[in-house]
């Protein structure tokens, strides 16, 4: 291995290539996360060198090199379904490893998604992603990954499972899979990385287990939500796990549950997300999970009434689902009744102070109310909770201005800290444009919503149902917007259909 002295700078080309200056760099060349590069160095000997005194987070490497490595033995060694699946390669972006946009810190999202009637939680990456690939076809046991150069496409190759299940195996698929739904439960990054793993491991023991499909549906769509996988990446292996699910077991509800959150969500098909969730609830009314999102679906197209009777058909399902009453809380703020939506959001926040949801509500109702105190509070907390520089940077930024010059200077330094990240290809465009609104900016924030809705802002589905967004119903191009979105029509009548009992 060539001596550190034969090395050139960041970006300049020698004869081993391109120098690759961290972890991010090498890995996004590799088309991995993080973590499986670190693994590969550990494991198998990956092409990795490291600045003497700068301790193991120094590294570099030069692309000639891991070329090189990518062709030997060791790179092509099985990996396990486990590490397919928590580990798999990243996809495609629109852009290079170099001058791309950092997604990694895509600023926190404000309006509702998918578990919620106004996509508020956080949305870390850009949309921009695409040629995913799930890895684990379904049904498999072993993998065998062909990992790519810059310029190839992800590609996965399954091998078919050695084995029918025994029933020992069966038993300990069943346990993984109930350890999982309890960390699912959780709603936090480290346990949803936990029940990935759990799910995953199910299927390793029971490749033909739908539940454990369902698992990993139900798990993707809330990382999108509580870590920094990408929408398109999560939604991609949400689709392919839920129709891997319905394709062993066509009566199991959850299947057709996940598969319909994932078609509204992710593919914008109302339609077919709709049918699928009248499925579901058609196989299992007493499902408190498909009531709950089914009340979103409906909350997001402005039919309030609805919504919060079907969410409440999900608390007498699940009556300490704190995940129901804050969006119930939400649910009822946007309907018109604020004063009785903030106050069980609250109620929410005390006996939880430790879920995500209240906070990220009250954060964003609170700037709508104007309380500004409670704003900075709330989104301290939501970026504590979460983990998130970028928004910390954001509260950080509107503090400083609230303290220098009241309103005017929250908003202005609001602004400023949301287009430098907007521009920068990190912050969703329905973020700035309510901050828009805010100051009078309507032309600025229709905009930023057609821009969102051409780049397949999930955010942008909730035009209908967040009052600030709805300050612009009377302007054309909102109305134009609204109208591509192509709600179905039926969808008062078809949730009328649904017998709860």
């Amino acid at each position: 291995m060539p001596s550190p002295s034969t090395y050139r700078s960041n970006g300049e080309e020698s004869s081993l290539g391109t120098r690759l200056d961290c972890w991010k760099e090498i890995a996004a060349y590799l088309g991995k996360v993080e973590r499986t590069v670190k693994r590969w160095d550990a494991d198998r000997s990956l092409p990795i060198h490291r600045v003497p005194g700068g301790g193991r987070a120094s590294v570099y490497a030069y692309t000639a090199e891991l070329n090189e490595w990518l062709k030997s033995t060791r790179a092509q060694e099985p990996e396990t379904a486990v590490q397919a699946y928590a580990e798999n390669a990243v996809p495609e972006s629109s852009g290079t490893a170099f001058g791309a946009p950092d997604a990694s810190v895509m600023v926190h999202s404000r309006i509702p998604k998918a578990s919620s009637p106004r996509s508020i939680l956080r949305q870390n990456w850009l949309l921009a992603f695409s040629g995913l690939l799930l890895a684990g076809a379904a049904g498999t046991a072993v993998f065998s990954v062909v990992v790519r150069t810059a310029s190839q496409n992800v590609q996965a190759k399954s091998e078919p499972a050695a084995s029918i299940a025994s029933g020992a195996e069966k038993s300990q698929a069943h346990d993984l899979y109930m350890k999982g739904r309890y960390e699912w439960n959780q709603r936090t990054p480290d346990s949803l990385n936990r029940a990935l793993d759990d799910f995953t491991q199910a299927i390793v023991h029971n490749p033909g287990y739908a539940q454990a499909y369902v698992g990993l549906a139900d798990t993707y769509d809330l990382l999108r939500e509580y870590s920094t996988m990408p929408d398109s990446e999560a939604y991609a292996r949400a689709i392919a796990a839920a129709k891997k699910a319905v394709e062993l077991d066509d009566s199991l509800a959850e299947a057709h549950r996940a598969l319909a959150f994932s078609e509204w969500w992710g593919n914008w098909d109302f339609r077919d997300g709709e049918r699928e969730f009248r499925r579901t609830i058609a196989l299992n009314p007493r499902d408190p999970v498909a009531r709950k999102w089914y009340a979103n679906v409906l909350a997001v197209q402005g039919q309030f009434s609805d919504g919060l009777e079907e969410n409440e058909r999900a608390q007498e399902l699940d009556p300490t689902s704190n995940s129901i009453l804050a969006d119930r809380g939400l649910m009822l703020f946007n309907s018109g009744k604020r004063d009785e939506g903030i106050a069980l959001l609250k109620e929410v926040e005390r006996s939880a102070p430790e879920f995500l949801s209240p906070h990220n509500y009250l954060m964003i109702l609170s700037l709508e109310l104007k309380d500004y105190p409670s704003y900075l509070e709330e989104g301290k907390k939501t970026a504590e909770i979460e983990n998130d520089a970028a928004l910390k940077d954001v509260i950080a930024s509107a503090r400083a201005g609230y303290e220098r010059d009241g309103e005017r200077g929250l908003l202005n330094s609001l602004y400023a800290k949301q287009k430098e990240y907007y521009q920068a290809g990190k912050l969703w465009g329905t973020d700035l444009a309510e901050t828009c609104i805010l100051m009078g900016k309507k032309q600025e924030a229709l905009q930023l919503l057609e821009e969102a809705y051409n780049r397949h802002e999930s955010d942008v589905i909730s035009c209908l149902s967040q009052p600030d967004l709805l300050t612009l119903r009377d302007e054309p191009r909102y109305q134009a917007l609204v109208k591509k979105m192509n709600f179905p029509k039926e969808q008062q009548l078809a949730q009328r259909a649904i017998d709860f009992d």
